[in-house]
């Protein structure tokens, strides 16, 4: 439902239905799957232009990603963590994502100004 509402752009609803669902997966100790959770719920903090608890779901999302090793996923993360970062230069998010990955800040600068992470 969440999914529904963003794509009809009524991101509050969006939001809570999403906060709702991620609400659940912490109930029920479903870490795995509240990484996509916390990536939609950035999408939508963004979509509101609200950067700081778009930054704290996207790090939530990276980090759960990294967690559990899922390589397809950190693809995906990365390359909106590259567009994001881009649009939203920020150095204190860059450090988080560098600690999150485990890498040097410069190294994770060259990651997201790649030109494979369009």
């Amino acid at each position: 439902m969440g999914r529904v509402a963003q794509k009809l752009r009524e991101y509050e609803q969006a939001r809570s239905l999403y906060q709702q669902a991620l609400d659940i997966k912490i109930e029920f100790g479903d870490r795995y799957s509240q990484a996509s959770t916390y990536f939609h719920l950035g999408q939508v903090f963004e979509a509101l232009e609200n950067l700081s608890e778009a930054r704290r779901c996207y790090l939530q999302d990276l980090q759960i990603t990294v967690e559990f090793n899922d390589k397809h996923d950190l693809d995906i993360a990365l390359k909106n963590l590259s567009r994001f970062w881009r649009e939203h230069p920020d150095e204190e998010f860059l450090g988080q994502v560098a600690q999150c990955l485990n890498q040097p800040v410069e190294a994770v600068r060259e990651l997201l100004e790649s030109p494979s992470n369009p």
